[in-house]
């Protein structure tokens, strides 16, 4: 399995109210990029058409403070799992964030998936950083 991450960004609020922010899909209008269309959320679901990946549906795999997982809800066009994760760390009164993704795909479609995960992740990290900071 492979593990992607951002860089970390430092966020100007208190852990529970990013958490609270990122435990419902209807605040991610906020956060997602201009390539992503037909946006549809509730708190616990999301859909989109994404440039290059189609329809995309993801819910929550787990919620606490200190890891938001996100799973996909329809079948992989690949044998395999993807779990996207914000860890979040409390530095009062701010809070760290890290956006990432665990891959268990296979390697040849993983190594095609790497670059655009990862500037997936950091193009979230940024948007969560612009959006708490400014």
């Amino acid at each position: 399995m492979a593990e992607y991450e951002s860089k970390d960004v430092l966020l100007n609020e208190e852990r529970n109210s990013v958490y609270v922010f990122l435990s419902d899909f209807r605040n991610f209008n906020e956060l997602i990029p201009s390539q992503v269309k037909d946006w549809e959320a509730t708190a616990d679901f999301c859909s989109f058409k994404a440039e290059g990946a189609g329809q995309v549906r993801l819910k929550y795999k787990s919620r606490s403070l200190d890891l938001i997982e996100i799973q996909p809800d329809m079948n992989l066009p690949v044998s395999g799992e993807i779990t996207l994760f914000v860890k979040l760390s409390d530095k009062l009164p701010k809070t760290m964030a890290t956006v990432g993704a665990n891959v268990s795909i296979p390697p040849m479609f993983s190594m095609m998936l790497s670059r655009p995960l990862k500037n997936l992740l950091e193009m979230i990290a940024a948007a969560l950083e612009k959006h708490y900071n400014g």
